[in-house]
């Protein structure tokens, strides 16, 4: 227990705080009181309306200005009530005393007009009492001004001013002779104004503020202010920001944008922390090097890993238009420590694993110097050509997963560096390709294998319609050269080679508005000459195989009523005939070759194969039936929804395996069936705020579900979003090589996302999105923040959790990052804080932030 003594000077202390206290806010109070009777006078005065209804509390009312460009541009029109007029001295007007000039107005209650002693021309006007300039979308009131004629210089003494930096219209009708500012506006006050170019305001000892006059969220003193609307960038010298009345932050000087103009120069700060870096600061300079063509340039200091410098390059010609990206980590400390820990760690060490010990001579071997690389290109050269180019590059294995970027990651450790280009006219169309892809082999991961690269591929497609009897030819030619780097650790020997594929065809398409049938006649001609195949694999390989296949369907209409609504519905239902002789192709590689997944325009596709390694056999007919409703007034469709089933007349017997008797995908019906699976798809628009869709497969033979996906999707604005999706895929777990307890590799995984506002707090929403992964029992990706938006600030915080993977040397731990971002803006200044980049994988969601309302 506390002794008498200190009990009484315990007592003492907290009634002198307590009295210390009460002294700052009846201080802050009256202080606040005076403020604010100073700033309702100023709200006045600059046209200030209050309207709770308005996101800022109301908006600025004022007399129309038109500029009059029919006007002479340095003409200047003096008039008054009344007033001392002298044709070679010095005049006097009083009464409403106005100066017009073509885009500007000032106004005042008297004005001494003077003039040249020796050319007897207008050289000043000096303007007292209740002066106002007045110029489109700008309003400075001041006691006393003065007006210098040659040179079209104004200077004014202790005035108030509003400007507009980013206009807007007015949404509902208003009186002509009065005009709603409901832009981003800036207001202040300052002891000295000048404006000695047009659109260029230069303020003494001034104050700078978007917030609403009445009561500001923050505001800037400075000793000097200069607004340039024509570069749309502002400036301050000795500037302090205050909260309320609270100096937070002193700046000898800083530059800002005032508008969306481009403007060379320091962005604001954005700090933050991540799993990966720990706190970090990143400092962007921007640099406007051209009308065509900028550039970002970020330092960066990471806490547990060093410095970092990333450039940006942005270029657009007439001809192309594409970005480079370049970030480097010299001498990466965490990465080092993870060098030294894994060349220790027995798990990697003792491994008998010939892949582990590939991946662990990688690691130790990678330099600590990281590098990040990309290039994103297209170029359209004239009508006819055109290119593209995807380049990715990362210095080594681990760097996707300690840096993210924007780099273009087509699979899990794939990146994708990719050239093409493009001829297209009215019959033909070519494509040149070079593709490549970079592939991660991190040692905490499940292996990856490399994939094929294609050096190059040539594909060259013509198509001739409407030709004698309405018969229409076709071909698709293909001309690849197929390349392998072996899989570290592995002594897999992939065969490559030379693909060259041609697919001649004809056709006799006949349409109706009711009815449509379209026979299809196709030879596919396929060589290969390889290298390196197995014995029992020749290396070159000849296929033919003919390919016929008839589409034809039915379109009825009727109107209809659903829901008290008039909507037109169609039936349309549709026969598709496939025949393709079986050809053993078990010898041929799978280059670039998968299984397609049965979704209900898969039953309409004559090859079940993606690529053209290999063609299925097939004695089939595909059946569907889609209905759709499409409202009778704005032509939207309101609901469709397709059902159908494949019919097989024969088993098939061609798969990916090199031996036809085995399963190609355990999710894909047994080639001995003769009914698919049922594959249906919904698609409702129950109104313009809410959406659901359904793509459901399921099998009548084994009664059980092979694949679903649903969604439902809520949005009225991009502060009221629901998503809710769940997907089911049978045998469909992506991480197959890592078996987890009581697994059926099936994989189940929901998600939920929202924004939404938080109840009872205005201008607070609430972001979200959860993922889980109800298979493998672990939480797939989880983030949540808030946002809180007003008339002229923000703030948004949000903390991220992102599944990175299984580590099946630790085993099967799973592996996440776990990230906080959190943003300032200060509208009409600038945006401080780094953005959280997974806000975009809410659906509908735009990731706005500190733009003008």
């Amino acid at each position: 227990m506390l002794s008498q003594k200190k009990l009484k000077y315990a007592s003492l202390l907290l009634l002198i705080i307590l009295f210390s206290v009460g002294l700052s806010l009846y201080a802050q109070t009256n202080e606040s009181q005076t403020s604010s009777l100073a700033r309702n006078a100023i709200a006045k005065e600059l046209g200030w309306i209050q309207n709770n209804q308005n996101y800022c509390g109301g908006y600025y009312l004022e007399e129309a200005f038109i500029p009059d460009h029919t006007r002479p541009a340095h003409s200047v029109k003096v008039t008054g009530d009344e007033g001392l007029l002298s044709p070679k001295r010095t005049s006097i007007l009083e009464g409403k005393v106005t100066l017009t000039r073509r885009d500007q107005q000032m106004t005042a209650n008297k004005a001494y007009v003077y003039r040249d002693p020796i050319t007897q021309k207008l050289s000043a006007v000096e303007m007292i009492g209740d002066v106002h300039l007045r110029e489109q979308n700008t309003l400075v009131i001041s006691k006393k001004g003065r007006y210098t004629v040659e040179t079209e210089a104004k200077s004014l003494m202790d005035i108030i001013y509003r400007t507009t930096l980013l206009p807007k219209t007015d949404l509902l009708p208003v009186p002509p002779t009065e005009h709603h500012v409901l832009g981003l506006t800036a207001w202040g006050h300052a002891e000295e104004f000048a404006q000695n170019k047009p659109n260029v305001y230069e303020l003494n000892e001034a104050t700078f503020s978007t917030c609403p006059p009445r009561n500001p969220a923050w505001q800037i003193k400075a000793n000097s202010i200069l607004l340039d609307k024509n570069t749309g960038r502002g400036s301050a010298k000795g500037a302090q920001l205050f909260v309320k009345s609270v100096p937070v932050l002193y700046l000898p000087y800083f530059s800002f944008s005032i508008d969306k103009q481009r403007k060379s120069g320091f962005l604001w700060p954005r700090p933050g922390t991540k799993n990966q870096w720990g706190p970090y600061l990143l400092t962007p300079f921007y640099w406007d090097m051209a009308p065509n063509y900028d550039m970002t340039l970020m330092p960066a200091y990471l806490a547990k890993r060093g410095f970092m410098i990333s450039d940006n390059f942005r270029y657009i010609t007439a001809l192309r238009a594409g970005t480079l990206n370049l970030s480097i980590v010299p001498n990466d400390r965490a990465f080092k420590a993870f060098q030294r820990s894994s060349s220790v760690d027995e798990q990697y060490t003792q491994s008998s694993n010939p892949v582990v010990q590939a991946e662990l001579n990688r690691l130790l071997n990678a330099s600590p110097t990281r590098i990040g690389f990309f290039l994103r290109d297209d170029a359209r050269y004239n009508e006819h050509w055109s290119s593209h180019i995807d380049f990715n590059y990362a210095s080594d294995d681990y760097y996707l997963r300690n840096f993210g970027s924007n780099l273009n990651e087509i699979m899990q450790n794939q990146l994708l560096q990719e050239g093409d280009i493009f001829y297209k006219s009215e019959h033909w169309n070519f494509t040149g390709r070079l593709q490549a892809y970079q592939t991660l082999h991190p040692i905490n991961n499940s292996p990856v294998l490399n994939s094929y690269r294609r050096v190059p591929q040539l594909v060259l497609n013509g198509n001739y319609p409407n030709q004698l009897f309405g018969l229409e030819y076709f071909i698709n030619t293909e001309i690849t050269n197929f390349s392998f780097i072996k899989t570290p650790g592995t002594d897999t020997v992939s065969p490559v080679g030379q693909r060259l594929h041609m697919q001649p065809g004809i056709s006799l398409p006949y349409y109706m508005p009711y009815f449509f049938i379209n026979p299809r006649l196709q030879l596919a001609l396929t060589q290969y000459s390889l290298k390196q195949t197995e014995g029992t694999v020749p290396n070159d390989i000849h296929r033919v195989i003919p390919i016929f296949d008839l589409s034809t369907g039915l379109s009825f209409n009727r109107e209809a009523t659903f829901l008290n609504f008039a909507f037109r519905q169609t039936l349309e239902p549709q026969i598709y005939y496939t025949y393709i002789p079986y050809h053993k192709q078990s010898n041929i590689p799978t280059f670039d070759t998968s299984v397609n997944t049965l979704v209900y325009d898969q039953i309409f596709n004559y090859n079940r194969f993606s690529g053209i390694d290999r063609i299925g056999d097939a004695n089939q007919l595909g059946l569907g039936l889609t209905t759709r409703l499409i409202d009778q007034l704005t032509g939207v469709e309101k609901v469709r929804f397709g059902i159908g089933e494949i019919v097989y007349f024969a088993k098939r017997r061609v798969t990916l395996c090199n031996d036809d008797t085995c399963t190609d995908n355990p999710s894909n019906a047994s080639n001995d069936w003769r009914l698919s699976p049922l594959s249906s798809v919904l698609n409702y628009a129950i109104n313009w705020n809410w959406n659901a869709s359904a793509n459901v497969l399921w099998n009548p033979i084994s009664k059980q579900l092979n694949n679903a996906t649903l969604g439902l999707h809520y949005q009225t604005d991009n502060n009221h979003i629901i998503n809710l999706g769940y997907t089911y895929a049978f045998n469909g777990d992506v991480l197959s090589g890592v078996v987890t307890p009581g697994s059926q590799n099936n994989l189940k995984v929901t998600d939920f996302s929202f924004s939404w506002p938080a109840p009872f707090l205005n201008n607070l929403t609430m972001l979200g999105l959860w993922s889980q992964d109800f298979n493998r029992r672990h939480l797939q990706n989880l983030f949540y923040g808030i946002q809180y938006d007003t008339c002229c600030w923000a703030v948004r915080m949000v903390a991220s959790r992102a599944f990175l993977g299984i580590n099946p040397n630790k085993n099967n731990t799973t592996k996440y990052s776990n990230d906080f971002y959190i943003q300032f803006s200060l509208k009409g200044i600038g945006n401080i804080g780094d953005n959280a980049p997974r806000l975009s994988t809410i659906s509908g969601y735009n990731p706005q932030f500190g733009q003008d309302i």
